[in-house]
């Protein structure tokens, strides 16, 4: 038998390597050994099947897609993904299923999770599978055919109870002004910690929002607001006017007079919660201001932009919280009133 010329076969390369290629539907790929014979087995040989874990899917989605996310989208992705790498971390992406998927929705479900955090879990595993599917290595995303499970517990915030609401109208303690413009005005956290006096017009009793404090990590960044509709004029309530004071710069700073980081904000509002006797959010305080909204007789509409929600069904779906909620007040002081007059 004809011994065979391997170097002959291939292109010797200056730093001393054999260069050879083949072309798959990837395109065309080089391959390089120093000893011709080894490059020729490299490239002749039969191939085990490349297997491409869902490890490697998500380390390529996670390289594309959180360089055009924000800081705070990317921390909140951070706990489910790590959830579904400890699911299917080592498995072939090819062998997961659509039964797996609904399987494994189904099972955040019954550990409580809310609908929202479920979400979440399916939205990244999909985008996982149409990345792996734009750069050819599926063929197949099984997210596609999955609902959501039902009965998902909603994890809507709480509306905070006409008690609280008066304890922050009538409180004095330290950061109290940061809770009174939360429910005055209705601003988000980090619409309230980027105000500057600057943004308050006393004669046309207006405040206006543009942007809003991101945290990331411990250090505060200004950003603009949420959404186009974040950028808005509210009315300055007189409730407000009057304990306002004058000034120049951001409202709420530190000692050196910079913005607040994420640790002094939450000390502070620790500190004033236990002053005030209540264990309460700002995004409560916000949907305080939206029960007063309701209770003044404002349409859905005029809610929305004053709120800055991006869409009416958010206003909508809070004023039917409200509603429910004061139904269920009502019912209850009927009752009360009822078992007094028996006694």
């Amino acid at each position: 038998m004809k011994k065979i010329d391997y170097a002959a076969l291939y292109t010797l390369r200056k730093d001393g390597r054999y260069q050879g290629s083949y072309t798959d539907d990837k395109g065309r790929h080089y391959v390089y050994d120093r000893d011709p014979e080894k490059l020729w087995h490299k490239l002749n040989d039969p191939k085990p099947k490349e297997v491409y874990t869902f490890r490697e899917a998500a380390d390529a989605w996670q390289r594309e897609h959180w360089e055009h996310v924000s800081y705070k989208t990317s921390e909140a992705y951070k706990a489910p993904l790590r959830r579904l790498l400890e699911k299917y971390g080592k498995l072939p992406l090819e062998d997961i299923t659509t039964a797996d998927v609904d399987a494994c929705l189904i099972q955040l479900g019954a550990r409580g999770y809310s609908r929202r955090t479920v979400q979440m879990h399916r939205d990244i595993l999909n985008m996982i599978f149409m990345k792996a599917i734009a750069d050819r290595h599926v063929q197949f995303n099984p997210v596609m055919a999955v609902q959501m499970p039902r009965g998902l517990r909603t994890g809507r915030r709480e509306i905070p109870d006409d008690e609280a609401i008066s304890a922050v109208m009538t409180s004095n303690a330290p950061f109290s002004l940061f809770a009174k413009v939360c429910l005055y005005s209705g601003l988000r956290r980090g619409e309230v910690l980027a105000l500057e006096y600057e943004d308050i017009d006393r004669k046309k009793k207006l405040i206006s929002v543009s942007k809003a404090v991101e945290y990331i990590g411990n250090n505060p960044h200004i950003k603009s607001t949420k959404t186009e509709n974040g950028i808005r004029k509210v009315p300055l309530l007189d409730a407000l006017d009057i304990i306002l004071p004058e000034g120049h710069g951001y409202i709420f700073t530190g000692d050196d007079g910079e913005l607040l980081t994420k640790m002094q904000y939450r000390v502070r509002w620790r500190n004033y919660c236990k002053a005030l006797g209540f264990e309460l959010g700002a995004q409560q305080l916000r949907i305080g201001y939206a029960t007063m909204l309701f209770e003044a007789g404002l349409k859905d509409k005029d809610v929305q932009d004053l709120m800055g929600h991006s869409s009416i069904v958010l206003t909508r779906n809070i004023y039917t919280r409200i509603r429910q909620s004061r139904r269920d007040q009502t019912a209850a002081a009927l009752n009360n009133y009822i078992k007094s007059r028996d006694v």
